[in-house]
């Protein structure tokens, strides 16, 4: 009985922690999937093009990439708490900035609130995937990370729902004919108003991450010891020289780079294309872009099983290829038939990320924890290849034609899985490192 007792306290002390924890895989997919709401929006009210209005995920994505080096150096000084609370603190500011950027209408504050958002989500996500790994037994480490992601998966929905009825829907969007008809004066107003829409659904926003936030400074977690003490200040650029031999790792970061990018301007211009091409308002158009998070929230469930029975390598290649198709059936065929075989990407879409991910790490060693944050870091492609999109869109006259931009990304993960997934044997070959299984 003893020992029962001591299993039960065991799992108690770590289930609010855990709960609080899933809750920031929550967090950070609502503000990720936001911006794909945010972009119509601003195009609309502040009269972007499209390589404008892609500089919404640079801002965004830039900020992902400069803190996972800075976040992991705060952790390992103080704590993984620590690192939460601060990246709570950093999107809890960065939200906050857009009441007065919505008062003063003024885009350079959103793009800076964007960045200040980003930095904290870096910081949750460079604290949280590792923290729940080791949060609790080692043999339940992949199953607590798999159900932590499906509370990303989940946010990402809610995130379109929640932008779709309170940004979107908030102010009618007027088509070109009735604004062409206003006056001066009344444009202005018009285009102030579907900024202000921004306000109430950030204050929220701010409202939740500042709640999450008390409790965990309040709850108590458990203390987990680093796996080794040999990281020195110079450690990450020992580690680096020694990474940059790895072929797979060195290809990870490229096809991570793609992925994400591609992946980022899919989505971010997805309603675009369905206003553009089918005449849809860009209220009705979210309904796509939830349907592209169901898709995606589908494909993760049963992309894991898939991979589980097969080879991760193999179901990579087949996603990727599968992928690029899709987005060039949306490039060369545009319309309806575009639109439906944009929104089911998504599906294919699901297993990338972590999939590259967890084959880039593979037999890294006493790296791994290096290699991750700089794959972490590659995301950064959303910064590149969304504004590039928008680029050709605007070049093309098209959003159509811009979806080969994906489709060349989606190319490179393909490549990748086929040849270069696999590691090979080289002065650098660590023994295989058990973390990488759980991404």
């Amino acid at each position: 009985m003893s020992n029962v007792s001591t299993n039960t306290k065991e799992k108690n002390k770590y289930l609010i922690p855990f709960a609080l924890l899933c809750s920031l895989f929550f967090l950070w997919a609502l503000a990720n999937n936001l911006n794909d709401i945010l972009l119509p929006q601003f195009q609309h009210a502040f009269t972007l093009n499209n390589f404008q209005a892609g500089l919404i995920q640079s801002a965004f994505y830039l900020g992902y990439f400069f803190i996972p080096i800075p976040a992991g150096i705060l952790m390992k000084k103080f704590s993984y708490k620590v690192g939460i609370l601060t990246g709570l603190f950093l999107y809890a500011i960065g939200a906050a900035l857009f009441w007065p950027a919505a008062e003063i209408m003024n885009y350079d504050l959103f793009l800076i609130g964007l960045f200040i958002i980003a930095a904290g989500l870096g910081c949750l996500e460079t604290a949280a995937n590792p923290f729940v790994t080791v949060l609790g037994p080692e043999k339940t480490g992949h199953f607590r990370i798999n159900l932590a992601q499906t509370f990303n998966s989940f946010g990402s929905i809610i995130a379109v729902v929640f932008g779709q009825t309170l940004i979107l829907a908030h102010i009618p969007q007027y088509s070109n004919d009735i604004l062409d008809k206003m006056a001066p004066d009344q444009l202005k107003t018009y285009h102030h108003n579907l900024v202000l829409a921004v306000q109430f659904p950030y204050m929220i926003i701010v409202g939740i991450v500042l709640f999450i936030a008390l409790l965990i400074f309040f709850t108590k977690f458990p203390v987990i010891q680093s796996d080794t003490h040999e990281e020195t200040n110079d450690s990450l650029v020992k580690a680096f020289k020694r990474l940059i031999k790895v072929r797979h790792w060195r290809w990870a970061v490229f096809a991570q780079f793609c992925y994400v990018g591609a992946q980022i301007a899919c989505w971010s211009y997805l309603i675009r294309y369905a206003v553009q091409e089918n005449k849809m308002t860009p209220s009705f158009a979210a309904n796509y872009l939830t349907a592209s998070m169901v898709c995606f929230f589908i494909g993760r469930f049963s992309g894991t099983w898939l991979i589980k029975r097969s080879d991760p390598k193999k179901v990579l290649a087949s996603y990727a290829l599968i992928s690029f198709v899709l987005c060039s059936i949306s490039a060369f065929l545009g319309g309806m038939v575009g639109l439906i075989a944009l929104t089911a990407c998504s599906l294919f879409m699901s297993i990338q990320y972590p999939t590259i991910f967890s084959l880039g790490i593979t037999d890294l060693g006493k790296d791994t924890k290096y290699g991750s944050s700089l794959i972490v870091m590659s995301i950064v492609g959303g910064s590149v290849v969304t504004p590039l999109m928008g680029f050709v869109s605007d070049i093309a006259g098209s959003i159509p034609t811009a979806e080969l931009v994906p489709a060349l990304c989606f190319i490179i993960v393909f490549i990748y899985a086929k040849f270069y997934a696999k590691p090979v044997n080289q002065s650098h070959n660590y023994l295989k490192n058990k973390f990488s299984t759980q991404y």
